[in-house]
């Protein structure tokens, strides 16, 4: 048994002071103020000192960290980036690839395959977010246009039949085959998401009568109104926001997206439509001008983001999820349980798991991050088990 004592512990829509949260089996079993519980002498107590602890994150697009991206297509790989992540307090992700060949794809996703269920010491790998290649010439950002091509069922079935395998799926929906590919999605519970998109109105809307739910890093490579003669038309991003059947992906860095349009997604969305993800390269932990790929593009930390070497196009962020979260707090006024549930709570429930994942309650997988009010991770916590411990000062 675990017990977590003397915790500002962060519910979906409060916080609850000087709370204990009690862990057996990997499972939350009770949560309630500290004076009222009571432990066995045998337990491993962990005092939070009043500290926030906070549902585990849940990052639905992340790419890489540390010079090593998804697309390596080696388990190696996979194990340095989950352990990067864990310090952000991201507990559960789906490693993101990149536009690319069949064979580089089927590589990388073999590699989550066999990497999943796997405890590396870092966040647990719960699918693959598949990015691409089914997407716009016209709004790539950094995936490689050469690889760009229309949506074929021979090659993308024999991704999305994986069972388990493949938890959501960001396309065009302009491509050719895009609907029919949405269709397949769907059939198989597999997430369909709108993303590097120069989708005309009618093009979004179709996609989303579809069945299209969700958005992909919302504001970035994406479509927005224009003028058709007098009138003016929305794009796919103003179509995105005014959907309530769309919930939206935001990279809340501050530099993706500028904080008013951060405030402007939340206003429009809601809070329960608002999936913060890092959309984190392998530039994610290095120093600032290390060089580093996005797929076969070369790029570079800068200014706190991934940027192209030719300085044309943002390349992913370098941020980690607790980053996200502060950033939601500070720069667009969320409230820390409302910017907490949007980077837990949410994207589990977009990814089907939000029964077990994404909010501290009995009877869920006790993943847990403790973090100070500055927003500095002490300790992340996976199925009960302490997986990262900041270091301290002697």
């Amino acid at each position: 048994m675990v017990v977590i004592i003397n915790g500002r512990v962060i519910a979906p829509h409060s916080v609850l002071e000087q709370h204990c949260v009690v862990i057996d089996g990997g499972k939350i079993k009770q949560v309630a103020p500290t004076s009222q519980v009571l432990w066995p002498e045998d337990a491993q107590v962990i005092d939070a000192q009043n500290n926030f602890v906070a549902p585990g994150f849940v990052d639905m697009h992340v790419h890489g960290a540390l010079g090593r991206d998804t697309m390596d297509g080696t388990v190696e790989a996979l194990a340095q980036i989950t352990k990067f992540h864990v310090t952000g307090g991201t507990t559960a992700m789906t490693p993101t690839t990149t536009t690319h060949s069949t064979e580089k794809i089927s590589a990388a996703l073999q590699a989550i395959a066999d990497a999943m269920g796997h405890d590396f010491g870092g966040a647990q790998i719960v699918g693959a977010h598949v990015e691409g290649p089914y997407i716009s010439r016209e709004r790539n950002g950094a995936q490689p246009a050469q690889y760009i091509r229309d949506a074929n069922p021979a090659e993308y079935l024999p991704w999305l039949d994986r069972d388990g395998l493949v938890t959501q799926m960001t396309l065009a929906p302009e491509a050719a085959g895009a609907l029919e590919l949405i269709d397949a999605l769907l059939e198989r519970e597999i997430l369909p998401s709108g993303g590097h998109t120069a989708a005309s109105y009618e093009q979004a809307r179709a996609a989303v009568d579809r069945g299209l739910c969700h958005a992909t890093h919302l504001f970035n490579c994406m479509s927005s109104a224009t003028k058709s003669g007098a009138y003016r038309l929305p794009g796919a991003l103003e179509t995105f926001l005014a959907d309530e059947r769309v919930m939206v992906e935001l990279i809340a860095d501050g530099k993706h997206v500028h904080p008013e349009l951060m405030r402007l997604a939340v206003r429009a969305k809601g809070v329960d439509k608002v999936c913060l993800i890092t959309d984190a390269t392998a530039g994610a932990g290095l120093a600032e001008g290390a060089g580093f790929l996005v797929g076969e593009t070369s790029a570079v930390v800068s200014d706190g983001v991934g940027m192209t070497a030719d300085g044309s196009s943002l390349a992913g962020s370098v941020s980690t999820m607790v980053q996200m979260v502060r950033n939601m707090v500070e720069l667009a006024g969320a409230s820390l349980s409302d910017a907490v549930r949007m980077a837990s709570l949410n994207p589990a429930r977009a990814l089907g798991i939000g029964g077990r994942k994404g909010s501290i309650e009995p009877r869920k997988d006790a993943d847990m991050v403790i973090f100070t009010d500055k927003f500095a991770v002490l300790k992340t916590i996976i199925g009960g088990r302490l997986e990262y411990e900041a270091r301290t000062e002697n």
